[in-house]
């Protein structure tokens, strides 16, 4: 169809411009064909701004999606109870006037909290040696908590049963353990029935929990969970109860925290105007944090890419004077023939452009990659995003627009006589 000259001519008529920014565009590459080195040292800049944005917010969008997967997984709906929240700067006094929970207070919830569907009470145990046989556990994570944490967190035992009623209310030396701690102990036999060795006490395994993940970089595999004082030793660090508490429904969260703080001001006889001697989170605030934490990184990529992307810009508006200068008589034989000072304009536009726009697509090939070697090598997730893929690109071509202005100007007020005459 292109081979037809009147057809294309036609075409040339009806969509002038189509053809002037296809034109535009096979010059551009062309001069970056025939200028390889000059061309990549100008657009560095854009390819190393680029690749920053792309690369990080590969990084970023991997970290979030991990979050996420998470937060899923520590069960929905959770409510915590704790003497202080997440991020929260305590004074000395205030940590003293803070209160873990008391039973009582575990009791009063359970009891009178309509929008709860569980409470699990837990309290951190802190023990030097854990071993079976000649196998021996470095660290673990150990609780204290009830048979309500399988409701509140929705774990699932993967072999054997879970803490049971009986076990809690006659001190049962049982002791329920991760994927990781079976693993661990037991590389090679059944770990139900068998009796672990915690400073001395001996428990017996009667679950092994399905694999759960990490959680806030907590490894949730290294988890063993006793009966609530069965050891009668708590973390001296953190000597008293918190608790997590579940909501009956996702749109009873705000409900069940209302009745929660309710019941813990009652239990406490906090007068109207005191302030709370606990704090109630849920995992949207970790969420929140977590963002504030990633909105950081994205401020650190801004700012490093803006000056990639300036440094690349400049060196485009250079290499567009310097192609003013040397295509000066073709710029003068365009506008003898009709071009207009328009068209000229358009023309080095497009250019600047096209010169940016590849930088942005190595930039992006390149961050692709290291995202790519990221997720497959390192311990942090990557997922590469259209959305920044697009902002990216969109973004180098603009610091060609706005870098290629002056040259364009400058090639388009040139007197096409004078422009003729240079040499």
């Amino acid at each position: 169809m292109s081979s037809d000259p009147t057809l294309r001519r036609r075409l040339i008529a009806r969509f002038p411009m189509v053809f002037a920014l296809g034109e535009a565009v096979g010059l551009g590459l062309q001069a970056i064909r025939a200028y390889k080195m000059r061309a990549f040292l100008t657009i560095l800049g854009v390819v190393m701004g680029i690749m920053t944005v792309t690369g990080m917010s590969a990084i970023v969008a991997g970290l979030n999606a991990s979050m996420a997967k998470q937060i899923e997984g520590f069960g929905s709906g959770v409510i915590f109870i704790r003497p202080w929240g997440p991020g929260e700067n305590v004074s000395a006094d205030e940590r003293r006037r803070r209160k873990g929970l008391s039973d009582a207070e575990v009791h009063a919830v359970t009891e009178h909290c309509v929008t709860c569907q569980g409470i699990a009470p837990m309290e951190i145990l802190n023990f030097d040696v854990i071993k079976y046989g000649n196998y021996k556990l470095q660290a673990a994570n150990l609780l204290g908590t009830t048979p309500e944490f399988a409701t509140v967190h929705d774990v699932f035992v993967e072999k054997g049963r879970f803490l049971s009623p009986s076990d809690l209310s006659r001190g049962a030396r049982v002791v329920v353990i991760g994927y990781d701690v079976a693993e661990a102990l037991f590389p090679y036999v059944d770990p139900l029935d068998k009796e672990v060795l915690i400073d001395g006490l001996r428990f017996k395994v009667i679950g092994v929990v399905e694999k759960k993940g990490r959680f806030l970089g907590l490894n949730r595999d290294n988890d063993m969970l006793l009966p609530l004082g069965s050891t009668g030793k708590r973390d001296k660090n953190f000597n008293f109860l918190v608790a997590d508490v579940k909501a009956v429904s996702a749109s009873q969260m705000d409900n069940a925290i209302e009745e929660v703080r309710e019941i813990l001001r009652r239990q406490r006889k906090l007068k109207f105007l005191a302030k709370d001697t606990f704090r109630l989170f849920t995992q949207d605030t970790l969420t929140d944090l977590y963002k504030q934490f990633t909105g950081g990184i994205y401020v650190v990529m801004i700012a490093i890419s803006s000056i990639g992307l300036l440094v690349g810009g400049v060196g485009v508006m250079n290499i567009m004077l310097v192609s003013v200068t040397e295509r000066t008589r073709e710029i003068g034989v365009r506008k003898a023939l009709g071009a207009t000072r328009r068209d000229i304009r358009w023309q080095f536009l497009t250019e600047a452009m096209t010169l940016t726009g590849a930088g942005g697509v190595l930039g992006i090939l390149i961050g692709g990659l290291v995202a790519w070697l990221i997720d497959t090598f390192s311990p942090f997730p990557a997922v590469v995003q259209t959305t920044w893929v697009v902002i990216a690109f969109l973004t180098s071509v603009v610091v060609g627009l706005t870098f290629g202005l002056w040259p364009a100007a400058k090639a388009a007020r040139l007197d096409p006589i004078e422009a003729l005459r240079y040499e």
